[in-house]
C-alpha cells in the first residue's frame, strides 16, 4: 500500500497526506500489537498487586478482607480470558491483512492519476472511504478483544490503588513515634493538617486504628531564616492528640476551598480540652474517612478483618524454578530506573526544552502573519522568568526523594544476593523469593509516591506551558491551511482560528471544507477537488451566531446569520464542526465582532513587570510553605494554600 504522496497535485496534497497517515495507522494496528502489549502489562500488574497484597498482610495489615476475594477472582478469570484473547488475535490479524490487501487496487488507481487533481478526485474519495471503513472495523475488533478483559483490568487497577495507599500508611506507622497497644491494629492513615485557624497549623499524619484516632505532627520547620528564606530546618515529630474512639462524640465531612475541592472532617470530642477539631485531609475522601471512623467506633470494622494469613503467591505460581530467579533478576534491573526517578527527571528535561522553545515558536508564528493575542509574548516571558525557581525546587525534591529510595534499593540488592546464593536449593529459597518479590512491589509503590511528590512541585507550571504549546500547534495548523487556501488575507488582516467544518446546505448535499475566522472576516472554503472560497463576510455583516446541536449530538453544530448586505447565498449558514469547539468559536466570533482582536495586536511586556515576577516570593513568610503555582501576568498577590496568609508581589 505504497501511496506516492510526494508527487500529489497541490490541490489534493492535504487529503493525500491525510490518507497516507490513515494507511500508516492501519498498518501499525493490523498486527494487534497493542492488544498483545495489554496482555503483558496486565500480567505484570496482576503479579505486582499480588505481591503488594502479600506484603501488606506480611507487615500486619488486617483489614479490607475483600481484597483477597477480588485478587483470587481476577486471577481465576484472567487465566481463562487471556487464553481466549491470545487465540483470537491471529484470526483478527488475518482478517485485517486481507482487508488491507483489498485496499491495494484503490491505492494503485490513485497513484496512476495522483498528479492530476481533477482525475484523481474520484479515486481519492474511493480510497478514503475504504480506508475509513477498515479503520472503523479494526476499531470494532480491538474493542471486542478489549471487552474480554476490561472488567478484570479495572478491578486490578482499583485494587492496586487501595494497596498503594495501605503501604503508605504502613510505612508512616513504621516511622511513627508511638506504638500500637496490644490488640490494636491500623485501619488507615492520611496526610493531615490540624486547622486551628491560626498561624501555626501543624501538619502531619492522622491515624485511625480499631481503638484510637491519633494525630502525629510530622513536618520540617525552619530553625533559621534569612530575609524570609529558610536556611536551616529540622523534622518535628510528636503526637498532638491520641483519643479513644469512644470519646468521638460526632464526626462529619466538609468540603471547603474556593471550588469545594478541599476535604475536611470535623470531629467533636467529649474531652473538653479538644472540643471540636477541623482536620484537613489530603489525597483521600473525607466522606470515606467519616465512614471508616464510624465503623471503627461501632466495631463493624471487624467484619472486614481477614481471617487467614493472606494471599499466598506460591498458591498461584507453583514451585519455584530457575526461570523465576531469572525473572526476578530482570524485575530488579527494571526497578532500578524507577528508583532513580528517571522518568520524572526526563519529564523535567523535556519541560525545560519546551519552555526554551516557546519564544522561538511564537516568533515563527508572528513571522508567518499571526498578529493577534498581544499577551502571548508577555505570557512566555513570565513563564520563562519563573523556570529557574521551579526547576531548582523540583530538583531539590528529587534529590531528597532519591536519598530515601536509595536506602530501599540497598536492601533490595542484599535480598537479591541472598536469594541467588540459595539457587542450588530452590525449595529452601522460596521464602526468600517471596519476601524479595514483596519488597520489590513495596519499593515500586514507594517510587510511585516519590514521583507524585516531585510532580507536585511543578505540575501546575507544566500545565501552563503545555496549554501554550498546544495553542501554538492549533495556530500553526490554521496558518498552514491559510497558506494553501484559494484566497489571500488582506494586508492588515490576521487569522484568528480555523477548523474543518461541513457546510450543511438546506436541500443540497453537505460540503466539506474549512471555516476561517480573522480579525476582519468570516470565511468558508470548499476543500473538495478544486478549492473554492464560497463565503467571505465582513464581521459587521454578521447578525447572530449560536449553537444548534444538543448534548446528545455526535458533532457540534453552529449557525451564523448575516444581514441583507452580505454577499452569500443564504441568510443563515449552518456548519458541522469536526471538533467539539462550538463554545470556543461562538466566543471568538463575539470577540471579533466587538473589535477585540483589532485592538489585540502584539506588544512587548514592560521590563518592570517582568522583574516583579522574577522577584516574586517563593515561600510563605508565615509558615514557610513553598509556593508551587505559577505566577500569572498581572497577578498582584499570592495566597498560601496552607495557612491562608496573603503575600504581596
Amino acid at each position: 500500500m505504497a501511496l506516492n504522496a510526494s508527487v500529489a497535485h497541490p490541490d489534493i496534497s492535504l487529503d493525500v497526506n491525510s490518507l497516507q497517515s490513515t494507511l500508516s495507522d492501519l498498518q501499525n494496528r493490523s498486527d494487534f500489537s497493542e492488544i498483545s502489549a495489554d496482555l503483558s502489562n496486565l500480567d505484570a500488574t496482576i503479579n505486582n498487586v499480588l505481591n503488594l497484597l502479600e506484603s501488606a498482610r506480611g507487615k500486619g495489615y488486617k483489614y479490607q478482607a475483600d481484597m483477597e476475594d477480588i485478587a483470587y477472582s481476577a486471577v481465576d478469570r484472567w487465566q481463562t480470558v487471556r487464553d481466549q484473547v491470545e487465540k483470537a488475535i491471529p484470526q483478527q490479524i488475518r482478517t485485517a491483512q486481507a482487508r488491507l490487501n483489498a485496499l491495494n487496487p484503490y491505492i494503485q488507481r490513485l497513484n496512476a492519476n495522483i498528479r492530476n487533481a481533477s482525475v484523481a478526485t474520484a479515486s481519492l474519495k474511493a480510497a478514503q472511504d475504504q480506508a475509513n471503513q477498515i479503520s472503523w472495523d479494526l476499531q470494532q475488533a480491538e474493542n471486542s478483544l478489549e471487552a474480554n478483559y476490561n472488567e478484570i483490568e479495572n478491578d486490578i487497577r482499583q485494587l492496586n490503588a487501595r494497596l498503594t495507599t495501605i503501604h503508605w500508611a504502613l510505612d508512616q506507622l513504621t516511622e511513627a513515634r508511638f506504638k500500637l497497644e496490644n490488640g490494636e491494629d491500623l485501619v488507615m492513615a492520611v496526610p493531615n493538617r490540624w486547622d486551628k485557624e491560626g498561624k501555626e497549623d501543624p501538619e502531619g499524619v492522622l491515624y485511625l486504628t480499631n481503638q484510637r484516632l491519633i494525630f502525629e505532627r510530622k513536618e520540617k520547620v525552619a530553625t533559621k531564616k534569612v530575609l524570609f528564606v529558610t536556611t536551616s530546618s529540622e523534622l518535628v515529630q510528636e503526637v498532638l492528640f491520641s483519643q479513644p474512639l469512644s470519646t468521638v462524640a460526632s464526626i462529619k465531612a466538609q468540603s471547603k476551598g474556593l471550588f469545594g475541592h478541599q476535604d475536611f472532617i470535623e470531629a467533636q470530642f467529649s474531652d473538653s480540652k479538644l472540643g471540636t477539631l477541623s482536620l484537613h485531609i489530603n489525597g483521600q475522601d473525607s466522606k470515606h474517612w467519616v465512614t471508616l471512623i464510624e465503623r471503627a467506633k461501632s466495631g463493624q470494622i471487624e467484619d472486614e478483618r481477614t481471617s487467614g494469613s493472606g494471599i499466598s503467591f506460591s498458591d498461584l505460581t507453583g514451585p519455584l524454578t530457575n526461570g523465576d530467579l531469572m525473572a526476578i533478576q530482570a524485575e530488579f534491573n527494571e526497578i532500578q530506573d524507577e528508583m532513580m526517578l528517571k522518568d520524572v527527571q526526563a519529564d523535567l528535561a523535556e519541560l525545560e526544552n519546551e519552555v526554551n522553545t516557546l519564544a522561538r515558536d511564537l516568533a515563527e508564528l508572528r513571522a508567518r502573519g499571526y498578529a493577534v493575542e498581544k499577551s502571548l509574548e508577555a505570557d512566555i516571558q513570565v513563564l520563562t522568568a519563573q523556570w529557574q525557581h521551579v526547576k531548582a525546587r523540583a530538583e531539590a525534591t528529587v534529590e531528597l526523594q532519591l536519598k530515601n529510595l536509595n536506602q530501599h534499593m540497598t536492601s533490595l540488592k542484599d535480598g537479591l544476593a541472598r536469594l541467588m546464593g540459595m539457587s542450588s536449593n530452590l525449595t529452601a529459597a522460596r521464602p526468600q523469593y517471596v519476601s524479595l518479590k514483596s519488597a520489590i512491589a513495596s519499593a515500586e509503590a514507594q517510587a510511585e509516591a516519590a514521583e507524585d511528590t516531585v510532580l507536585d512541585m511543578y505540575d501546575e507550571y507544566a500545565d501552563e506551558v503545555e496549554a501554550l504549546s498546544t495553542h501554538f500547534e492549533w495556530v500553526t495548523w490554521m496558518l498552514d491551511a491559510i497558506s494553501t487556501a484559494s484566497f489571500r488575507l488582506l494586508a492588515t488582516e490576521s487569522g484568528v482560528a480555523a477548523t474543518e467544518a461541513v457546510w450543511l446546505r438546506p436541500g443540497l448535499e453537505p460540503e466539506n471544507g474549512i471555516l476561517y475566522l480573522t480579525d476582519q472576516r468570516l470565511l468558508w472554503e470548499d476543500r473538495v477537488g478544486e478549492y473554492e472560497l464560497k463565503i467571505a463576510v465582513p464581521l459587521q455583516q454578521i447578525t447572530d451566531a449560536r449553537e444548534t446541536s444538543d448534548e446528545t449530538a455526535e458533532f457540534d453544530e453552529i449557525a451564523i446569520s448575516f444581514d441583507g448586505s452580505a454577499d452569500v447565498p443564504v441568510d443563515t449558514a449552518q456548519f458541522q464542526l469536526a471538533l467539539p469547539v462550538a463554545d470556543d468559536w461562538l466566543q471568538m466570533i463575539g470577540r471579533a465582532r466587538a473589535g477585540d482582536y483589532t485592538g489585540d495586536r502584539a506588544v512587548q511586556l514592560d521590563e518592570a513587570e517582568l522583574e516583579r515576577v522574577r522577584n516574586a516570593p517563593e515561600q510563605c513568610s508565615n509558615c514557610g510553605a513553598a509556593f508551587t503555582a505559577p505566577v500569572l501576568r498581572g497577578q498582584a498577590e499570592i495566597t498560601c494554600e496552607y495557612c491562608g496568609v496573603v503575600e504581596r508581589i
